[in-house]
């Protein structure tokens, strides 16, 4: 078990074009020298370094601008491969904020306060609600690729529905991010019920011209 997460550290930051949540995980592929360094410096303290989203610049080259809030990611796996490149596995686990960059080179660290989720209780009936829409969601969805899904299984914990949930989205980054961002589960939730009930009615439509379109050709 790593340790416990103070709630102020300095945290190494990977800028990516993704959005980590936390329970989430993510496979990386490490090539440049900076982030083997990052990787190794990691490897040699907790195993913790911070994704953020890029604000702007690219996730190759000079260091990028960041989001405000990312999440720590624990590093479960290291395969190192041909070419001096690595493959790391990560899992999400508590969100943060940074307070102040503190380190440019050769990559970015930051002072950071480690968010937590303490009103996951009080979001207990805005979970349940949503998970009907989750399951419509998620049977259009596959329903539309020809395939079929029984009932989710989903955590009861609100706090991580709200990440899965957010996860499992098809929405661009920037409203992943507005969701990573959110001050709390309950806010979350309902930003997601909105989301769902938006792309619900839009699947529906699609679901319903193609099975138009099929039958208008027989």
């Amino acid at each position: 078990m790593p340790p416990e997460l103070p709630e102020r550290r300095t945290l190494p930051l990977f800028p990516l074009n993704t959005v980590l949540f936390p329970g989430a995980s993510l496979p990386l592929q490490i090539f440049e020298e900076r982030y083997k360094r990052l990787l190794q410096d990691c490897l040699d303290s907790d195993s913790r370094f911070g994704i953020v989203l890029i604000k702007s610049g690219d996730e190759v080259g000079q260091p990028a601008i960041p989001h405000p809030v990312g999440t720590v990611a624990h590093i479960t796996q290291v395969n190192e491969i041909r070419g001096d490149r690595f493959f790391v596995a990560v899992t999400g686990e508590r969100r943060f904020r940074i307070n102040t960059i503190t380190q440019h080179r050769p990559y970015l660290t930051a002072d950071v306060s480690v968010l937590s989720d303490t009103d996951s209780d009080e979001a207990q009936p805005q979970s349940e609600a949503i998970r009907e829409q989750l399951n419509e969601y998620l049977s259009l969805i596959t329903g539309l690729q020809g395939g079929w899904t029984s009932e989710v299984r989903t955590s009861r914990n609100p706090a991580a529905l709200s990440y899965y949930i957010a996860e499992t989205l098809l929405i661009d980054l920037s409203e992943k991010q507005q969701l990573l961002e959110k001050p709390d589960t309950a806010s979350r939730l309902e930003s997601e019920a909105e989301v769902l009930s938006r792309d619900i009615d839009q699947l529906r439509e699609r679901v319903a011209s193609e099975m138009r379109s099929k039958f208008s050709r027989q």
